[in-house]
């Protein structure tokens, strides 16, 4: 089987993008455990980074915006099939699942 092909190798980060709407009765277990949750990510091998992104709503939800950044393709595929991804995290806490999922490269 031949190697995937990217598109600016080898200047390129890997991400994973997720988006979600937070009720605002499930935001007081979310957050603090997005603090925890964020020291965990960053010691898999290859994390570059994990960022949060929010926007509070006028119903008092909170819309997120979260990213994972890897070294490599090869570290973010095992993280998304073996790592304790965000989904799993919403999940643990009965919150709603990411209405969105983005897998991407990062070329600048």
């Amino acid at each position: 089987m031949a190697p995937p092909t990217y598109a600016a190798p080898p200047f390129a980060s890997y991400s994973v993008g997720w988006e979600a709407l937070v009720p605002e009765a499930a935001w007081m277990f979310v957050y603090p455990s997005l603090q925890a949750y964020k020291a965990h990510v960053q010691e898999y091998p290859g994390c570059q980074s994990f960022d949060v992104y929010v926007l509070l709503t006028d119903g008092g939800d909170v819309r997120m915006h979260c990213y994972a950044t890897w070294d490599t393709p090869e570290q973010l595929e095992a993280f998304l099939e073996r790592g304790y991804t965000f989904e799993r995290l919403l999940a643990n806490l009965d919150a709603p699942a990411p209405q969105r999922t983005l897998v991407m490269e990062k070329v600048f």
